[in-house]
């Protein structure tokens, strides 16, 4: 450590001019038409059987061992949490760090970027400004000296600003935090580099076919006002004034909010401390802005949405969500589907699609249940295939969906790995609070791990296949395609559903 602090910044520039200066290769990705590349005849690929049903002796050995069974553990909100209250709009959820020095302090806000979607700017900006007393770089230095870091995250419907590190130094990291949330200092250079490097960003977004995908998928379930698009767009980056997003920042003081905490202080120690440091303006009467959540559609019809990517192959995702709300009973049924049916490289999906015809380079399917209470539930399937692949693809899906395959074999372990899942999941530290929460958000006050372990013993195959058979099958599906039209089989995909062309501007919103 005495070494690295005696070395200069000069010194640093004179090593890597000495030794990095003629010694480097720029590779440029470059696009268009490749006319270098040479065409090879596509060889035939017949399918093979499956082999659920079927072991190697070295698997039956393994399966014969009686290894000591998990115990599980269950998180139990009531004794592993304390609940208080620093002051009066400022409730704490607490969890004790008994094993070492360190803290993880958060301010946890119950609105996000879809309440106003300038805040996910506003803390992005915050990392590179100063406060009235000291700069950027100041700032920085003095939270690394301490030992503690900051970040900030600005999700749909939550704000989060977390402070950790070692716990001794927390009350001046904390103050030090306080001092950059309520004194910011606005730098327009620092904010034009920032909106640049937004931009920038935003355009190679368009060039990445994972991008598309991901833009072409949220579009597809949630509809044009989705996480991607509701942004704030170039014309808007552009002229907002830098201190209108500090002034943001300064108003999160006057916002109701919950402190999360894990760490070694007694509750008291806490509370003693944060009213020291914690900087809260007026009585809180103001619980904060109102999210507009993005929501999922539902689909009342077979649909297509294509949008272009020059390439060989498609990412295809179908959806389907016929408006059924969670219940918490059924997620065990859930749990053991997935497990069944799509999640893993051991699932119906992935060997019927993947293996055993070779059909796409990646194949998965999952059934999913909202974050929030009210919400509804949705299947999604996913390949990633070539192209003259794509009709093959959507037969051999609608086919695994309307008739389930069933294998004793595979379904029991199936069942067996989420047993041994749920018994060998350990939540600690941090992960304590962040599981309340889950469970809060879906009205619950239990750890749901407990009950879908408890339930699975009993289950059967009967069970999902119901499941499966009320929720998937004769459903009407919205099909997301991303790729090549000229290279597709367009007069069979019209058959599937009412093609609607999307542009990259509308799923990606710019």
């Amino acid at each position: 450590m005495q070494r690295l602090e005696g070395i200069s910044k000069e010194q640093i520039m004179a090593f890597a001019s000495r030794h990095l200066r003629d010694n480097y290769v720029v590779v440029n990705k470059e696009q268009g038409e490749d006319t270098t590349i040479k065409k090879i005849d596509k060889p035939a690929i017949t399918p093979i059987p499956s082999n659920r049903d079927y072991q190697s002796d070295f698997v039956a050995d393994l399966l014969k061992r009686q290894p000591q069974p998990i115990q599980p553990q269950w998180v139990d909100y009531s004794a592993d949490l304390s609940f208080g209250e620093v002051r009066k709009g400022i409730p704490v959820i607490y969890k004790q760090n008994t094993e070492n020095d360190l803290f993880t302090l958060a301010y946890k806000y119950d609105f996000g970027q879809s309440a106003d979607n300038a805040y996910d700017v506003a803390l992005y900006y915050l990392d590179y400004l100063g406060t009235n007393k000291m700069s950027a770089e100041e700032f920085k230095k003095a939270m690394y000296g301490l030992a503690c870091s900051v970040s900030f995250s600005c999700g749909n419907e939550e704000m989060t600003v977390t402070i950790s590190g070692l716990s001794q130094n927390m009350k001046q990291a904390v103050a030090l935090v306080e001092q950059l949330l309520n004194n910011a200092k606005p730098d327009k250079a620092a904010y034009d580099n920032l909106v640049e490097s937004i931009l920038k960003s935003r355009l190679d977004a368009k060039n990445n076919q994972q991008e598309c995908n991901a833009r072409l998928r949220e579009f597809g379930i949630y509809g044009p006002r989705n996480r991607y698009t509701d942004q704030m767009s170039e014309k808007q980056l552009r002229t907002t004034k830098p201190k209108d997003l500090v002034e943001r920042v300064k108003q999160l003081a006057t916002y109701q909010h919950t402190v999360l905490y894990y760490g070694p202080m007694s509750m008291d120690e806490l509370n003693k401390t944060m009213r020291e440091v914690h900087v809260v303006k007026g009585d809180l009467a103001l619980r904060g802005l109102r999210n507009h959540p993005y929501m999922a559609q539902l689909t009342p019809e077979n649909e297509v949405l294509l949008a272009p990517y020059d390439a060989k192959n498609i990412y295809m995702t179908q959806y389907c969500n016929n408006g059924r709300k969670w219940e918490p009973q059924n997620t065990a049924t859930i749990s053991l589907f997935n497990e069944y049916f799509g999640a893993n490289m051991n699932s119906i999906v992935f060997q019927e699609i993947r293996e055993a015809r070779g059909m796409a380079y990646n194949a998965t399917a999952y059934y999913s249940r909202p974050s929030y209470m009210g919400r509804t539930e949705y299947a999604t399937t996913f390949v990633i295939t070539q192209n003259d692949k794509m009709m093959d693809c959507i037969n051999q899906f609608k086919c695994i969906i309307d008739t389930l395959p069933e294998s004793e074999k595979a379904f029991n372990l199936a069942k067996e790995s989420l047993i041994k899942q749920m018994a060998s999941r350990r939540v600690t530290k941090m992960g304590v609070i962040n599981n309340y929460l889950s469970a809060q958000r879906l009205g619950l006050d239990y750890d749901q791990a407990e009950s879908i372990y408890k339930a699975l013993p009993s289950m059967t195959f009967g069970d999902i296949a119901a499941y499966e058979r009320d929720n998937m099958v004769g459903k009407t599906w919205r099909y997301l395609i991303l790729g090549n039209e000229a290279e597709l089989d367009m007069e069979s995909l019209a058959r599937v559903g009412a093609i609607k062309r999307v542009s990259l501007e509308e799923i990606f919103g710019y």
